[in-house]
């Protein structure tokens, strides 16, 4: 048997994860594989935006104990550059790694995207957001306005926030308006027609409401500056951040630092390397359409180490579950919003192989923060 092919894959987020799984299902036998990240946990982000109301936590699973449980071997260590032309790619450290192939999945940067406002980039800023709600004064009905500014491609967290705010306010007695300020020109209009029309109606149901076309500009002194609207008066402003690339030495990058791939997952002009998830450039940047990325090009690899597999390019499938404080919806592109999961297990996350790989191994879960 020939030696097994040196495999580096970088990251800990759900791309990573999934093309783990994805190579070990197609070619276990024809690859060595090392995960390589900059912590010890995978977090499931997705949650998070319920975590300042107290209705969920985000989970967090030990990467050391998914690769003792798949049986490859994990480094704990941050990437600083890569070099092509020798098969290695540096660490922060000082230290290197070789590599036949190379998977990279190390996702964005979050950064604030609305002067003044809080941005909410996941389970980081859930403690703030949490401090800011019990400070609000109860005396009096109380404004909150969440904003996507048209950096921001995922819009999908902002109206779980408002939604789940309401319901928060509304157990605790608390008079709280929820305003939801978009660049969209209908609530998650990336859906198409049904499920807007349908989000519409459920925000519009439980008294949110909506400024479609409208782009915030700035949060001050109690106002939200919209273009042409002016400003707002509201108690606080919560956004979400737009995304940078990581700008990998080595590594072709566009001009937002994301790095160019083909449909399979091959980044632009680099011989054996790969990329998939946040990191990469395509437009949209979610969970479960980064697992999607990193199977097509677990797949690639697979098929060009000999495996039999249907390599297939490419070809995004939008699914996402909207949490509302009651019960979820269940979005998808093309389709409508359901209240039943139309995939299962009824992940936020909906990869092939890491949704189910999660379910069935709840002690790889770690105690929370």
């Amino acid at each position: 048997m020939p030696e097994p092919t040196k495999l580096l894959i970088v990251g800990g987020g759900p791309a990573a994860l999934e093309a783990v799984l994805t190579l070990q299902r197609h070619a276990p036998e024809r690859v060595q594989l090392t995960l390589l990240c900059d912590r010890d946990e995978f977090v499931y982000r997705p949650v998070a935006v319920a975590e300042p109301f107290g209705f969920a936590t985000a989970e967090r699973f030990s990467l050391a104990g998914v690769a003792a449980d798949r049986g490859i071997d994990f480094r704990r260590g941050t990437l600083r550059s890569v070099d092509p032309a020798a098969h290695r790619v540096l660490l922060a450290d000082g230290s290197e790694l070789e590599y036949d192939i190379l998977l990279l999945a190390v996702g964005a940067r979050a950064v604030e995207a609305l002067p003044g406002a809080l941005t909410f980039r996941g389970p980081e800023d859930a403690a703030p957001l949490r401090e800011r709600l019990e400070h609000l004064d109860r005396g009096a009905p109380v404004r909150i306005a969440f904003a996507a500014p048209p950096e921001t491609s995922w819009t999908l967290p902002l109206y779980e926030l408002a939604l789940l705010s309401v319901e928060w306010a509304r157990e605790r007695e608390l008079a709280l308006e929820a305003w939801v300020v978009t660049y969209e020109h209908r609530p998650l209009s990336v859906f198409g027609d049904e499920v807007a029309a349908a989000t519409a109606k459920l925000l519009a149901d439980r008294g949110v409401r909506v400024w479609t076309g409208a782009f915030a500009e700035a949060f001050e002194e109690g106002k939200l500056w919209v273009s042409l609207e002016g400003g707002l008066p509201v108690d606080l402003a919560v956004a979400l951040p737009r995304l940078v690339g990581r700008r990998i030495p080595g590594l072709p990058a566009d001009a937002g630092g994301f790095v160019p791939v083909d449909a399979y997952g091959r980044v632009t002009g680099v011989e054996d390397v790969y990329a998939a998830g946040d990191m990469t450039a395509r437009p949209l940047k979610q969970g479960g359409l980064a697992t999607q990325q990193a199977s097509a090009a677990a797949a690639a690899i697979a098929a060009r180490l000999g495996a039999d597999v249907d390599t297939r390019a490419y070809r995004p499938v939008l699914r996402a579950m909207l949490l509302t404080g009651e019960r979820p919806r269940y979005l998808r592109r093309p389709g409508a919003a359901a209240d039943e999961a139309p995939w299962w297990p009824p992940h936020k996350i909906a990869g092939r192989e890491l949704a189910p790989y999660l379910t069935a191994h709840p002690e790889l879960r770690l105690a929370g923060p």
